[in-house]
């Protein structure tokens, strides 16, 4: 029987599952942390606290299943996206690593955008430049901590340091290195122009494969820290939002995945490179070559919420409990409208200056309608991506829900009310996991394609949540009334 390893390395945990061949999760475990905020507006994690927690991950998945660690097949790996992990000659992390949600390179992106224009950008890159994205935050590194920067060897992206530290092996993927804005999307290849205008060291960046070909094995050292046999193939894995959609099963254009873990963002499969002129979202690489995906993002997704309950709920209030006061307050949170942009906004503003907003506050209001509109709020921000994606020229046939927010079925109803689209859920868990486990299993040949491994594995639940009309409709007025309130605050927020 073909045994597959997934893991993880998200924002706020990492996750590790072991799946057979047919999609079976065998074993499951999840080790939880948090970001460091050491000053307003950054965003940062130790690289060992990474590792660590793929340790007891690994160890615990083992010890739940008991199996010969010779039976794995094969390990693949999924990561939050854009962060920047710098090493030293020996291999060893410089700093703390930069991670998306730093919105300390305000100066540098505009610095880049001043070198190259709007129009030259997105030639090349096919993308914005935003803070919290590698190449921004390497270029405040250079002009800030010069002494660190000086030291630097290699620059990898967060699950790349982690597979490092399991095979000794220096690689990118080029899903995930499509993320760090120093790549040319169209070729796959990293950008020298860009590199060079910047004067940054392109000997950083390590080579590039696709998300099946093999990373190396298993090292004596990782499988003594990790309770996995030494030798066990290792597979490069893609950014999360490849590995979620695949542990989806989305893998053609049409289909559409709404993830909210710590962001949001909407994914879909295109089959060009073509990219929103105004630079509003993202067209990055995909798993295969010459295929691409469009994402926008909003930055704070299931964040919202977690602010919501550690700084204003009383401590030891659960996610449930939350939904539980959302439930009994109708649609619309009776005139309460939540801005989500706690740390700036990506699509459609790209604005770091973004600010979070409650508006509407009266006295009727309770603990309850804050929750339900920071929901709405969220998905009112995504309603904004799926608004580009539309201009675009591109269709939706169906949304699949993933992440944290698919753990509830009003956040659930909500997203197809506002969305005005079916919602459908994957029956399985832990998606990004698992489409890491599933790469794995296609470069180990356990299956001979995605098309197989997909069809092997996933199974989306048969009843999707439906859109309400009368609840749509409502959300119709509301979400107008969002998207004025940040146009009409847009220069109060800057101003604060």
């Amino acid at each position: 029987m073909a045994l597959l390893l997934g893991i993880d390395i998200g924002t706020s945990s990492v996750k590790a599952v072991l799946i057979d061949r047919e999609g079976a999760v065998l074993s499951l475990s999840r080790q939880e942390y948090s970001f460091d905020i050491p000053r307003k507006g950054w965003a940062e994690q130790d690289p060992e606290v990474w590792w660590q927690a793929v340790r007891h991950t690994v160890r615990e998945v083992v010890r739940k299943t008991n199996p010969r660690p010779s039976r794995i097949d094969g390990i693949g790996f999924s990561g939050q996206m854009h962060g920047l992990t710098p090493l030293s000659s020996d291999g060893k992390p410089l700093r703390k690593a930069i991670i998306w949600c730093d919105q300390r390179s305000i100066a540098q992106v505009e610095k880049i955008r001043g070198v190259f224009g709007t129009e030259k950008l997105g030639t090349i890159t096919r993308n914005p430049i935003a803070t919290g994205f590698q190449l921004a935050s390497l270029l405040w590194m250079k002009e800030n901590e010069p002494h660190i920067y000086d030291k630097i060897s290699h620059v990898l992206l967060p699950k790349d340091y982690v597979r490092y530290r399991m095979t000794g092996r220096l690689s990118t993927d080029i899903t995930d290195a499509s993320s760090t804005l120093a790549l040319d999307v169209r070729h796959g290849c990293w950008a020298r122009e860009v590199l060079d205008r910047l004067e940054l060291n392109a000997g950083f960046y390590p080579p590039i494969f696709m998300p099946d070909e093999e990373a190396g094995v298993v090292t004596p050292e990782a499988a003594q820290a990790t309770g996995l046999e030494a030798g066990i193939r290792v597979f490069q894995g893609g950014a999360d939002q490849v590995m979620q959609a695949i542990g989806n099963g989305i893998i053609a254009p049409g289909q559409v995945s709404v993830t909210i873990g710590t962001g949001a963002q909407i994914f879909s499969p295109i089959a060009s490179p073509f990219y929103d002129k105004a630079l509003r979202s993202h067209t990055f690489n995909n798993f295969c070559r010459g295929s691409w995906y469009f994402m926008g993002a909003t930055l704070g997704g299931g964040l919202s919420l977690k602010w919501l309950r550690d700084n204003i709920f009383p401590k030891g209030t659960s996610y449930q409990d939350m939904n539980n006061l959302a439930e009994k307050i109708p649609p619309g949170s009776e005139g309460l409208v939540f801005l989500p942009y706690l740390a700036g906004e990506r699509t459609p503003h790209m604005d770091p200056y973004a600010r979070g907003m409650f508006f509407g506050l009266q006295l009727n209001h309770t603990a309850g309608h804050l929750v339900r509109a920071v929901m709405e709020g969220v998905v009112f921000s995504l309603k904004d991506c799926l608004a580009v994606f539309y201009e675009m020229g591109q269709e939706c046939q169906r949304v699949i829900a993933s992440g944290g927010g698919a753990q509830s079925a009003l956040w659930l109803q909500i997203q197809a009310d506002v969305l005005q689209r079916p919602v459908y859920t994957s029956r399985m868990t832990e998606q990004a996991s698992v489409g890491a486990a599933i790469s794995a299993g296609v470069g180990a040949g356990v299956y001979a394609d995605y098309v197989e491994a997909c069809s092997a594995v996933i199974r989306w639940n048969d009843r999707p949540h439906l859109p309400i009309r009368q609840n749509a409709d409502a959300y119709e007025e509301y979400y107008r009334l969002f998207r004025d309130l940040y146009a009409t605050n847009k220069e109060s927020m800057r101003r604060l």
